[in-house]
């Protein structure tokens, strides 16, 4: 039944996220753009943290749905090789914070912000969770306290949901 209850709930996510992305890619520029081209990727990590003398085992899942807009410059319009603008991609990432021994740490966080060709994103532990970097933008989640800024300048860059699992 659990099982159940976690796909189910997967399942929602996904559409939610879905609904997410659509919205965010209704913008206009003065650019021509001609397609939208899409990646999604699944990643998966455990960790582990301390609390009250216990070890507490977690996997976090990243699901990442990436869409980049192809653009190409104006002044080329109607010509066969056409350069492209470099734009930022739309990024949505869906973390699943998983905890089998303890069901408090069962939390779902959605991170949507605009990824340029030379960011990174990496997940790293920490002692009371883990934290998020993208290039030199960090946000921390704490279990049991929630999401923490390291710079409050980097709240602008990220757009994040949080919720419990069902």
């Amino acid at each position: 039944m659990m099982k159940f209850n976690k796909n189910l709930m997967l399942l929602v996510v996904s559409i939610f996220l879905s609904a997410i992305v659509s919205a965010q890619s209704s913008d206009s520029t003065s650019v021509k753009t001609e397609s939208i081209e899409k990646m999604r990727t699944i990643t998966t990590k455990k960790y582990s943290f301390h609390r009250d003398g216990k070890v507490i085992p977690y996997e976090l899942k990243v699901l990442e749905n990436r869409n980049y807009k192809l653009k190409f410059k104006e002044e080329d319009k109607g010509k066969l090789n056409q350069d492209i603008v470099k734009t930022p991609a739309y990024v949505t990432k869906l973390v699943l914070i998983d905890s089998d021994t303890d069901p408090q740490y069962d939390m779902y966080l959605v991170l949507r912000y605009e990824k340029f060709p030379s960011d990174s994103f990496e997940v790293v532990p920490t002692e009371k969770g883990f934290a998020v970097k993208v290039d030199k933008k960090q946000l921390e989640y704490i279990f049991g306290e929630g999401i923490y800024f390291v710079n409050n300048d980097d709240k602008d860059f990220f757009m994040i949901d949080e919720f419990r699992a069902i």
